[in-house]
């Protein structure tokens, strides 16, 4: 069976590679997308947020990375994924979730949405919340990925020697 999982991913965090491990043990192959999300303005180069997953996703032989453009149930049927796997942290990410299981499910009844509730070590874990300790030069290297820390340190030492 072929599995997907999506999202903007900027940047990827320690949650959502749990969730991509725990996805992977699910199914033959899991297609992780990075979409574009056309409600938020990313900080992160589409180019960069793939790096990043394939660096993450490199000990996982049956995952494939790719970026995602348009819908994601078109995705899905492109590379074959009848299981949709998201992600869920809360109250507020459930009710959106079964949102967008619905509009998935009406534009595509093949594709079966399956949600995996986050571990509680991970549940504060948000792209959002990163982006707004990097903003103010704060250390996230309990919220995120070698691969991304290393990159946002080098951004750091960068910005440090222009100014």
């Amino acid at each position: 069976m072929i599995g997907a999982f999506c999202g903007s991913f900027d940047p990827l965090t320690l949650g959502h590679v749990d969730i991509i491990e725990r996805a992977s043990r699910l199914v033959d192959t899991l297609y992780v997308f990075v979409a574009v999300n056309s409600e938020k303005r990313s900080m992160y180069s589409l180019d960069q947020r793939l790096a990043w997953l394939e660096a993450a996703c490199a000990g996982l032989p049956n995952v494939r990375c790719a970026v995602q453009n348009g819908l994601v149930v078109d995705a899905c049927r492109k590379a074959g994924a009848r299981v949709l796997f998201r992600g869920i942290r809360n109250g507020q990410d459930c009710a959106y979730e079964q949102n967008m299981a619905f509009m998935n499910g009406y534009l595509d009844p093949d594709v079966e949405t399956v949600c995996l509730f986050t571990k509680p070590e991970y549940d504060l874990y948000s792209s959002s919340n990163v982006r707004e300790l990097v903003k103010y030069h704060q250390d996230v290297a309990k919220f995120v990925p070698a691969c991304v820390l290393k990159t946002l340190l080098e951004q750091e030492e960068m910005d440090e020697n222009i100014n």
